[in-house]
């Protein structure tokens, strides 16, 4: 039987994947209408033109490795808010 660990690391990486898929649809419209026709002089053609499930793999690949780094770092800055003033 599958344990509450495994049922929240299934439903994050669900929600890691309904977020690359949306996140994906405006995406692929704006980098393959823009980038033909603005960068066409600086991009090479292979790159001008993404299908879209790679940019869904690109963005998993991106909350994936974000996930990570996370989990490596968690705070980069530690920042403490002390209060000197004593209310009476």
């Amino acid at each position: 039987m599958l344990g509450l660990e495994y049922i929240a690391a299934l439903c994050k990486i669900a929600c890691n994947v309904a977020f690359a898929i949306v996140t994906a649809i405006p995406s692929y419209y704006c980098w393959n209408c823009i980038a033909p026709k603005y960068l066409a002089f600086c991009v090479p053609e292979l790159y001008q033109q993404f299908p879209y499930w790679h940019i869904v793999g690109i963005l998993f690949l991106f909350t994936v490795i974000g996930e990570q780094i996370q989990k490596l770092f968690p705070t980069l800055a530690n920042i403490k808010c002390e209060s000197k003033s004593v209310r009476k």
